[in-house]
């Protein structure tokens, strides 16, 4: 009697718990991918197995949930160790498959070949797993079903490393893109399982089952399966997940160090005025343009890369050839190229540019392109062109050009230098700064020192250095800081000009404005000589009446002391004041240094006053003061200012000879602005010469016809020496007024 085969049911809770399992191993197979992907060294090795460990055991869990599921009217058990044997198999395929979706590429052959090894993993699996059974019944296969089964794992499994592959990047394959995927592997892996199953027809057999080392699977242990695998599987993407956000705060760490890394780049190459660039050899397009390049070479990046031709035509015309040459030979010999050449912008600027550029060969030794840099050196350039003409003039420049440090070392001088301290250069190189410089003057040295190192410049200081034959000689000093490329000053830049035939010159000036003035005294007295006879007659002729006088009184019988003593006192009254205008000219008529001093400048107007009065009288002229009380001194040469009050006095005088009516000199003095005092001498003369006015002050210049021409320019030259001015104009109705200030706080300057 033929035997009946044993006829399974299947328990559809479990069928759909071994779908679900595949597709939760599925959508764990394309996490893990991407981080065996994204892993590299060590971390790529333990991702890959962990990985195929936790797919493989989802791959197994569902194989067995889903050999669970087929129900048999007999007792079934399972051998353990062949049953470890399978899971094996299935981790082997999660390692082909994980190592082949991993790669960078995975082309036509290598996925053919990663399918037929993981489909025969699967197979494995499957067949080694219902190998494990054991019950009584004999197990046969349908070879065509086999065949179909095995087929069905390897196209599986090549459909399920294509999509693993294209859903292993995290940025596509969140959401529902890689959900989708996993939802179609899942659903085509159990495909294969049941294919499997139906292949396999099982009849009674009379001889027991060998239970050794056989276990019978329960509900419990049904359900135990389950919970681990999910259990395993969550873990695996747990894991992944937390790898995940590492790697992501890592990557974010990794672009912000890169963009700041980008930024220190763009502004280095702003700095040191350096663009970075890329171009291709074949069509010799750019691949890369920094935009401190574009910025160099005068291009807009908005409108993209400029052609060959184009870098081409902004090359100097003399330059292009040597430019191109440069590349050519470097293309040639695929070996670094550098090169320096002149640029012409759009505006007709002209700039240096020195490239480097170095090749950049594939793996068959192909040269594909070119990567440099190209440097800005316009200014470098023109300033080593600029270098030996500079040298030149500082060696050929007259005055003296001497370089120190800080502590007074002299480092270089030119030969100006040479020539005014009689010092050769290798003589004073080496040597303090005080080698020049006169004992009684090195105070100066630390003035000047403490204003370098403040970073100050000393412009046009005149002071007295010595040379070597210990003469002295005056020299006006221009020092400038020297600084090192941190801002620091390390020493000093030293200009000396010989100004002692200045000084001399200046001196003889000075000397013979003095004598020219006192001249201009004496031609001034001389012509009022006849006053001057006639006021010191005065009171001579009055001492001599008072002498008779007093002789008189005492030689009557009877004395009058009384009488006596009064003609007495005033001879003693008339002497002093003939003494005190023979002083006053004295000091006019003598020569010698100006002497400053504190001047009442009230006292100085009633003084010329006085001395002129007479001249005045005699020519009917009238003299009016308006003098401000408690004006504060001034400080000048009495005398000088004699002298201009004088001169003033004289000219206002001189100007009423000819006037018919009323003649009145006033003269005046009151505070003005600016700490000054103002004084003004009018009359009511003839007036200023028309269109003449701006050249009274001049040397030489005069309407009178025994006049100098002299008085004036003096007086102007004196108000000035006193840190004041001296100007002219028209009185109303007529005549003149001279008007001059004085400070009365600074110093008058020589």
């Amino acid at each position: 009697m033929a035997a009946v085969n044993l006829i399974g049911s299947y328990n559809y809770a479990l069928v759909a718990l071994s779908v679900l399992i595949a597709m939760f191993a599925s959508y764990a197979a394309l996490d893990l991918a991407g981080r065996v992907t994204a892993a590299g060294g060590w971390t790529r090795a333990v991702w890959l197995l962990g990985g195929a460990g936790a797919m493989g055991t989802g791959i197994w869990s569902m194989h067995y949930i889903g050999m669970l599921a087929f129900v048999l009217p007999v007792p079934v058990a399972y051998h353990w160790p062949t049953v470890l044997l399978s899971l094996l198999a299935a981790i082997l395929a999660s390692v082909v498959a994980l190592g082949v979706v991993s790669r960078q590429k995975m082309g036509a052959s290598r996925a053919v070949a990663g399918s037929v090894l993981m489909g025969a993993g699967i197979a494995s699996m499957h067949y080694i797993g219902m190998a494990a059974m054991r019950l009584p019944a004999t197990c046969q296969f349908n070879s065509s079903l086999v065949i179909m089964s095995v087929v069905f794992a390897v196209l599986i499994s090549f459909a399920a490393l294509w999509i693993t592959f294209h859903f292993r990047d995290e940025k596509k394959g969140i959401g529902w893109e890689k959900l989708a995927g996993a939802v179609v592997m899942g659903a085509a892996i159990p495909v294969m399982h049941y294919t499997g199953m139906a292949a396999a027809s099982f009849t009674p057999s009379g001889t027991p089952a060998d239970l050794s080392h056989a276990v019978s699977i329960s509900t419990l242990g049904t359900a135990g399966i389950a919970a681990v695998t999910f259990i395993v599987l969550g873990l695996a993407l747990l894991t992944s997940w937390l790898d995940r956000r590492f790697a992501a705060q890592t990557l974010e760490l990794q672009e912000e160090k890169l963009q700041r890394s980008e930024a220190y780049l763009a502004e280095a190459q702003r700095l040191t005025h350096t663009g970075s660039w890329a171009w291709r050899v074949a069509g010799r397009d750019a691949l890369h343009l920094s935009e401190e390049w574009y910025r160099i070479f005068g291009f807009d990046p908005e409108n993209g890369p400029p052609a060959f031709e184009q870098l081409l035509q902004r090359t100097h015309p003399e330059d292009r050839a040597k430019w191109k040459g440069a590349i050519d030979r470097a293309i040639d010999r695929k070996s670094d190229y550098e090169v320096e050449f002149r640029i012409l912008l759009p505006d007709a600027a002209t700039k240096y540019i020195h490239t480097v550029g170095h090749p950049v060969l594939n793996a068959s030794g192909d040269l594909v392109q070119f990567v440099g840099s190209s440097t800005d050196i316009t200014e470098p350039k023109r300033a080593e062109q600029a270098t030996p003409l500079l040298a030149a003039i500082v060696e050929s420049a007259h005055d003296a050009i001497v370089s120190r440090r800080l502590n007074g070392v002299i480092t270089s001088g030119n030969k100006g230098a040479e020539r005014l301290f009689g010092y050769a250069a290798e003589e004073a190189v080496g040597q303090n700064i005080t080698l020049i410089i006169p004992p009684e003057r090195r105070d100066e040295e630390r003035t000047i020192l403490e204003q370098l190192t403040r970073g100050e410049r000393v412009d046009h200081f005149e002071t007295v250095r010595m040379r070597k034959d210990g003469s002295l000689l005056d020299v006006s000093l221009t020092i400038s800081p020297m600084k090192d490329a941190s801002g620091r000053v390390v020493g000093a830049s030293k200009l000396a000009r010989d100004i002692t035939e200045r000084k001399r010159a200046e001196e003889a000036l000075r000397q013979a404005q003095t004598d020219l003035a006192h001249a201009s005294r004496l031609t001034t007295m001389g012509e009022f000589t006849a006053s001057l006879a006639h006021e010191v007659k005065q009171p001579i002729a009055a001492i001599v009446t008072d002498a008779n006088t007093c002789v008189r009184w005492i030689a009557r019988d009877q004395p009058d002391l009384t009488e006596a003593r009064e003609a007495a006192w005033r001879i003693v009254k008339g002497a002093k004041r003939a003494s005190e205008i023979i002083n006053r000219v004295g000091l006019l008529f003598k020569k010698g240094t100006p002497q400053r001093e504190l001047v009442d400048v009230n006292e100085v107007a009633r003084e010329m006053i006085v001395l002129l009065g007479d001249e005045a009288s005699r020519h009917s002229i009238s003299i009016r003061t308006e003098l401000a009380e408690d004006l504060p001194h001034v400080i000048g040469d009495r005398v000088q200012l004699q002298q201009v009050m004088m001169n003033l006095i004289v000219n206002g005088v001189e100007a009423m000879y000819d006037v018919d009516g009323p003649r009145e000199l006033t003269i005046k003095s009151q505070p003005a602005e600016n700490n000054e005092l103002l004084l003004s001498v009018s009359d009511n003369g003839m007036g200023l010469p028309r269109q003449q006015a701006d050249e009274i002050f001049n040397a030489f210049f005069t309407t009178k016809t025994h006049g100098t021409g002299m008085g004036l320019r003096i007086s102007r030259s004196i108000v000035e020496s006193h840190g004041g001015r001296l100007w002219a104009a028209d009185n109303s109705p007529r005549g003149a007024s001279f008007c001059f200030t004085l400070p009365t706080k600074a110093e008058a300057h020589e």
